[in-house]
């Protein structure tokens, strides 16, 4: 329904939509770009790029992969054209600091910022492809076949990524 409003020229649709992807798309790009101002031009390119195209707007099922796929377009194309190196094995995610309610809520906030960093050190082994799509399925909720149309590849690829890197996983956090 926001998409429909969007093409309708509803600016409360298209900030909508922005508040509720901007942290999601800004995340992603981060996994591939360094450059944190490239990548929030990049967000803002992309919304302000539908809201001027509003009128020629396709109809959309699925708004979360037409952005993300968007999006991965743009700054791709960007990362290319500016000569932007890829980001290194750098994983960041803000684990918080934890609550002092009551001693056991923050000995388990403290096993999960603490497990939370061994998976971050663990991700950090895996090729850009396969962080690329375990961040697509289980950091975005994303399908195989998503995926695959936002990373270009096949399904069964994207399966294989996913499964190589599970394997991984498994094998770096069991030591």
């Amino acid at each position: 329904m926001l998409w429909e409003s969007v093409k309708k020229g509803n600016e409360l649709a298209v900030s909508s939509l922005f508040k509720k992807f901007i942290n999601p798309l800004y995340n992603y790009g981060m996994h591939f770009c360094a450059d944190s101002d490239l990548v929030k031009d990049c967000i803002q390119e992309l919304f302000t790029s539908i809201w001027h195209k509003r009128e020629s707007l396709s109809d959309v099922t699925q708004v979360k992969f037409y952005l993300f796929k968007s999006f991965r377009n743009l700054l791709f194309s960007k990362i290319s054209s500016s000569k932007h190196l890829i980001h290194p094995d750098v994983w960041e995610e803000d684990c918080g600091d934890p609550d002092d309610a009551r001693e056991s809520a923050w000995i388990l906030e403290e096993e999960t910022v603490e497990n939370s960093k061994l998976v971050e050190i663990a991700i950090q082994g895996l090729t850009r492809r396969q962080r690329e799509a375990v961040i697509l399925r289980y950091y975005n909720n994303m399908e195989s076949k998503q995926i695959s149309e936002v990373m270009g590849i096949s399904v069964e690829a994207v399966h294989n990524l996913v499964c190589k890197a599970i394997q991984l996983l498994r094998v770096k956090l069991s030591r």
